[in-house]
């Protein structure tokens, strides 16, 4: 298990010692020579303090080149005696490690030697940067700002891979942030070594004449799944940068001036076939753009990002997915700049899984959206680019001395218009988004060390309101307000809250669409407990949290708490929502032996429950569920669980109708992985789940293997295969004297193939590959229309009606409606990435990109005719150059 899943969510005990070190003699990796004097050794263990370490200055130069043979290293104080994080906790790590750190005027030196019993076992996979590898491992943990609450880390395997990572609340992480640094490694018949150089400007610290810093050492030995650390951390305790040693004695080390300037160039060419016919087509376009990056230390604290005009071309497509719900789907963040530097504009309001735990206060996949609006042809053809242009986004963010956390962002998007050439009369335009402003504000103050904070938290969005208006969107929206931690008992455990509220604004039209969204149905003929009102020009709502639990200890933990959310709560204009007017409340008990026993080397069993409602009084659930997972000593692991949800009372069933009584359902899931240091990896995951009033069912299996043919490339190959049969899936709502709702009993069947190559050239060149096919298809059958929703048995609830296209809903004899909800889908996209850093923060990248769609509603499914139809559709591709040079001062 790599260290940087596992210390996210881990920590431990620092403890302290003495020894000697002597009779040493040097290898090609630069071990200590008896002629020098010999350093001062500090161990990592054994006594209830924090680790020291003294840092040394540098005289003279160092050589970045992997191998000691720079005096100054010789003079170093060392840091020895690491010991296990896993598999045996405290436990003397299995190969001897050292580190050594010397300071200059502008920059830190670590120097880490691992030696190793069997030197023709170590690994070292070359892939791109910050991609996960069976690989040995060496990094550094820095806590510049000293508030034993965050932490830049350094990681790099013996072929020069890097890794980084920023790190957060203690034990939270974002890999999404990128430093420049310098590291260079080499391997000799003793062991390996690494060597790096981390620049002051990228660190944050504050002037001073004698600073300490937080400070770590890891190791990471892949063959025996081994993670070794000179401060000992441990899976009991919910720490981790808080139980850092020390390296103290930077003497007049002055804050730097952060001034970093990337701009970019972007050429391409995108080739289509289409209609010829339409004015707006072209077979080939060119595509060109430039923009640029901007990093600015606005003090020694505060870090300001800019991005003009950016563009994301070489970032992945999204999957391929079939939505037949009411609800939005969560796609997850790809875009660099708004993964960066994320950590601290996180604010989650979910519980639960799946898209449930995605939903959050800031969701910056908001930001450059595709156009809302929509727009009539009028009879000839239109044209309307699929994402909104960002003009600039700057966000505002670090970490003051005193224990400020401060994170501010506010991104500009344009106006966009469609281009409309009506069958008759002259070509105009038609806005389909307004100009927008979007803002987040994050503040945190820690106290009693970061054991405790209270924060708050602020958005917003401001639209054009005379375009807004005009295409029925809401014109401003805000939220905000206040969260809280508090750890005691020997940070055993710990509560924590948020109390959020929210405002929006708008037409009409726009707050009465907010009305009957999905998330609240104010419309509902029972919603006794809401007020319709088609002429609000304003909503507002609220929503609190509040969690009690045990975050440390040998084996048990638990937690218990309540949430709760008002119907008029909306966060979706720069959030992520799918649920208000609830309430639930829930516990959590779990036991962990994090530990070798037995043939496992870890396990852990957890069961919950729930119950919840709205606030109108009808319930949902209650519901309980049992799960574990496991690995064995020979490295495979497998998990299992399964869960039981009683039915209750939705109000989002009927889309907009009365309550309906939902049956009761029990799912499982469950999978298995061999050990993941071969060659060949296989995985295999399943779920399934069956609701034996209505005769419904659904199972899914997702087989995956990944190869290593050699130590450059990686191939990878995975499979979904999902088949479900709902007897109840919503179809349409047609009105009438009363309103009828029509459901039908569908049949999907969805086969998805993921491939995956990256081979890389260098530490710094590397080709990426991904390709997806995609089918999905449905066909309906044993329509119904609902007769009574709160009837005690399920075929109380419906009626049937005749036909199949042309529906009888009175079964008169004559078709009252047709319907045709039959589908089939079919969607391909793939695209390959050369990525070159060609020197440390300056890329060149050339990405070649290929999509095909394809729609009918023939709901048939044969596999082999799917596949071979989706590839005879026309293809969409695109080939683009971006070059981008990093500036610094």
């Amino acid at each position: 298990m790599s260290i940087y899943r596992t210390l996210a969510v881990t920590a431990g005990l620092l403890v302290a010692g003495g020894a000697s070190l002597s009779g040493q003699t040097a290898g090609d990796g630069g071990v200590i020579s008896t002629g020098a004097p010999t350093p001062k050794v500090v161990p990592g263990c054994c006594t209830g303090d924090a680790p020291v370490l003294q840092a040394t200055r540098l005289v003279g130069s160092i050589e970045i080149d992997g191998r000691m043979d720079d005096e100054g290293w010789r003079l170093a104080p060392v840091a020895a005696e690491f010991v296990q994080f896993e598999p045996r906790e405290g436990a003397p790590a299995t190969e001897r490690t050292e580190a050594r750190v010397l300071y200059g005027p502008d920059a830190l030196y670590v120097f880490l030697r691992a030696w190793d019993s069997r030197p023709d076992s170590i690994a070292g996979q070359l892939t791109r940067r910050d991609q996960d590898s069976y690989s040995d491992l060496l990094g550094v943990v820095v806590d510049s700002y000293f508030d034993r609450r965050t932490a830049f880390h350094f990681a790099v395997n013996p072929v020069g891979v890097k890794h980084d990572i920023y790190r957060f609340d203690d034990t939270s992480e974002d890999g999404g942030w990128d430093a420049v640094w310098d590291v260079e490694t080499s391997v000799d018949e003793s062991g390996w070594s690494a060597e790096f150089r981390v620049p002051f400007s990228q660190l944050r610290f504050g002037s001073g004449a004698d600073q300490t810093w937080g400070i770590n050492f890891t190791r990471e030995i892949a063959r025996r799944d081994e993670t070794d650390v000179w401060a000992p951390t441990s899976p009991q305790e919910s720490a981790l940068v808080s139980r850092f040693g020390e390296l103290r004695g930077l003497i007049g080390l002055e804050a730097p001036n952060r001034l970093e300037l990337v701009p970019y160039s972007l050429v391409g060419l995108e080739r289509a076939q289409g209609d010829v016919a339409n004015p707006f087509y072209s077979e080939n376009q060119m595509l060109g753009a430039a923009g640029a990056d901007l990093k600015y230390g606005v003090t020694s604290d505060l870090t300001l990002d800019v991005t003009l005009n950016p563009d994301f071309g070489q970032v992945e497509a999204d999957p391929a997915q079939v939505n037949l719900s009411a609800f939005e789907t969560f796609l997850p963040e790809r875009r660099p700049f708004f993964l960066e530097g994320a950590s601290i504009f996180n604010f989650g309001i979910a519980l639960g899984d799946g898209d449930d735990a995605n939903e959050s206060l800031f969701y910056s996949r908001r930001i450059g959206r595709a156009p809302q609006g929509k727009f009539d042809p009028r009879g000839g053809y239109g044209d309307a680019d699929d994402r909104t242009t960002i003009l600039g986004a700057w966000k505002l963010s670090g970490k003051t001395q005193g224990g400020w956390s401060i994170g501010a962002l506010h991104a500009v998007t344009s106006e966009e218009s469609a281009r409309i050439a009506p069958a008759t009369g002259d070509r105009l335009n038609e806005e389909v988004e307004p100009f927008s402003n979007y803002g987040v504000l994050r503040v945190q103050r820690d106290f009693r060390e970061g054991r405790s904070a209270l924060g708050v938290i602020g958005t917003h969005v401001n639209r054009d309101k005379q375009v807004a208006d005009a295409l029925g969107l809401r014109s401003s929206a805000f939220a905000g307000g206040l969260d809280f931690r508090h750890r005691f008992a020997g940070e055993t455990y710990q509560v924590s809250g948020y109390l959020l509220g929210s405002h929006v604004r708008g037409s009409t039209e726009a707050i009465t669409s907010t009305q009957r969204s999905p998330l609240r149905y104010y419309q509902r003929p029972d919603a006794d407990h809401v007020d319709f009102d088609p002429t609000r020009t304003s909503l507002s709502g609220g929503t609190a949290f509040f969690n009690f639990e045990k975050i440390a200890g040998e084996h048990w933990r638990f937690s218990t708490g309540i949430h709760t959310r008002t119907p008029g709560f909306e966060v979706n204009d720069i959030g992520f929502q799918n649920d208000a007017d609830s309430w639930s409340s829930w516990f959590w008990v779990g036991y962990r032996q994090t530990t070798p026993q037995g043939p496992f080397r870890r396990w852990n069993l957890n069961t919950n429950g729930w119950a919840g409602g709205n606030y109108g009084g009808s319930r949902r659930g209650p519901g309980m569920n049992v799960n574990g997972n496991v690995q064995f000593k020979n490295f495979w692991h497998a998990y299992a669980g399964v869960n039981r949800d009683t039915g209750g009372f939705s109000g989002q069933f009927l889309r907009g109708g009365p309550l309906f009584r939902m049956e009761a359902r029990t799912n499982g899931w469950g999978g298995f992985g061999t050990d993941s240091r071969k060659p060949v990896m296989f995985n295999l995951n399943g779920w399934g789940n069956v609701r034996p009033e209505s005769d419904s069912w659904a199972f899914g299996l997702s087989p995956n293997i990944r190869i290593r043919p050699s130590g450059r490339a990686t191939f990878q190959v995975g499979a979904q295969v999902n088949r479900t049969a709902n007897d109840n899936q919503w179809v349409d709502r047609v009105d009438g004297a009363e309103p009828t709702y029509l459901f039908g009993r569908i049949d999907q069947k969805t086969v998805g193939i993921t491939v995956r190559a990256d081979y890389a050239f260098t530490p710094t060149l590397s080709l990426q590959l991904y390709a997806q096919p995609f089918v999905s298809a449905g066909t309906y059958e044993e329509f119904k229309r609902v007769a009574d929703p709160l009837a005690a048995a399920y075929g109380d609830r419906f009626v049937p009606v005749t036909g199949s296209g042309a529906l009888d809903l009175d079964l008169d004899g004559s078709p009252d409606v047709e319907v045709d909800p039959d589908f089939n889908v079919k969607q391909f996209r793939s695209n390959a990435v050369l990525r070159w850093e060609y020197r440390p923060g300056s890329s060149l990248f050339v990405v070649w990109s290929q999509g095909r769609n394809a729609f009918s509603r023939d709901g048939a499914f044969d596999f082999s005719d799917d596949f071979r139809g989706l590839f005879s559709e026309p293809s969409d591709n695109v080939l683009m150059v971006k070059w981008s040079y990093w500036i610094s001062r």
